[in-house]
């Protein structure tokens, strides 16, 4: 019975790594194939367990049967597997040498209740590191030219920003306010905020002058419409990769809510501009 028990626990054991595996390389293989799997490493690792040649390819033919399509797939599972392993592993030793059961089906689910747990754990920590990663990624530093005025701007893009300016299809980007106040000459300040969002559209009150460079851009959000003014900028270049495309820059005065501490949330277009450190050019 003590052997039974043994192999039970191996085999919840190995099903939650490879489970976890499953789901953080997206590798979709079947939970049918993944208990196979388990049972597999499961009952030579009990039989043999001070054996490493045992060990080894009892990890070799238990990853494989898991998710053994491709070698790539097979490779970058295996990694996760032992990452996995080594952390739930070590989690559920330390509370096997603090605590006893004496039903032995209580034991099983225990410990498969410890293993699954550290592993979620594991998991919304590996996302979460991802998705950091994944942001920092889209975080760019940028030099913007417009007024005849040159200055940094730290931007962030977003692939959800698709806005652009209805007459000339050009992208429209949104810049912090407090970034460009000091460079904005005064004449246009004004009559920046006096404009109203709501109201009639109309760029009258600007100067003559610069009512060329103005675009009225119709904004559609889950709280309504609104109207807001478009400034077409002379340059902008992502300092890693290449110039932006022609555009627009609507100013905002919450950038608390931008992204990565980002001072612009920049086009999805610019993602085109945007150069890895190899040379190629990302896509959208």
């Amino acid at each position: 019975m003590y052997g039974e028990i043994i192999v039970g626990i191996n085999m919840v054991f190995n099903f939650a790594i490879l489970l976890f595996a499953n789901k953080i390389c997206h590798a979709q293989a079947s939970r049918g194939r993944l208990l196979f799997a388990s049972f597999v490493g499961a009952l030579p690792v009990t039989l043999f367990s001070s054996s490493f040649i045992i060990l080894f390819f009892t990890f070799i033919g238990m990853t494989g049967i898991a998710f053994g399509k491709t070698i790539e797939t097979w490779k970058k599972t295996s990694v996760i597997v032992l990452i996995g392993a080594m952390f739930a592993g070590g989690l559920l030793t330390f509370f096997i040498n603090k605590v006893t059961f004496q039903d032995d089906l209580f034991s099983v689910f225990i410990y498969a209740s410890i293993a699954y747990v550290s592993l979620l754990f594991l998991k919304v920590k590996w996302l979460d590191v991802r998705k950091a990663r994944h942001l920092s990624s889209y975080r760019v530093s940028t030099t913007l030219s417009i007024w005849q005025q040159e200055f940094a701007v730290e931007g962030f893009i977003d692939t959800g920003n698709s806005c652009t300016e209805p007459l000339t299809g050009y992208p429209v980007h949104f810049v912090s306010y407090r970034v460009v106040e000091p460079y904005m000459p005064e004449e246009l300040k004004g009559p920046l905020q006096a404009f109203d969002p709501k109201g009639i559209p109309d760029l009258r009150s600007f100067p003559e002058t610069s009512q060329k460079q103005l675009r009225l851009v119709k904004l559609q959000t889950v709280s309504g419409s609104s109207w807001v003014v478009g400034f077409k900028f002379d340059c902008w270049k992502i300092d890693s990769g290449d110039k932006l495309q022609s555009g627009y820059i609507v100013l905002t005065e919450q950038d608390r809510r931008y992204p990565e501490g980002a001072e612009a949330i920049l086009h999805v277009s610019a993602l085109e501009s945007l150069k890895n450190e190899g040379g190629t050019v990302h896509v959208a």
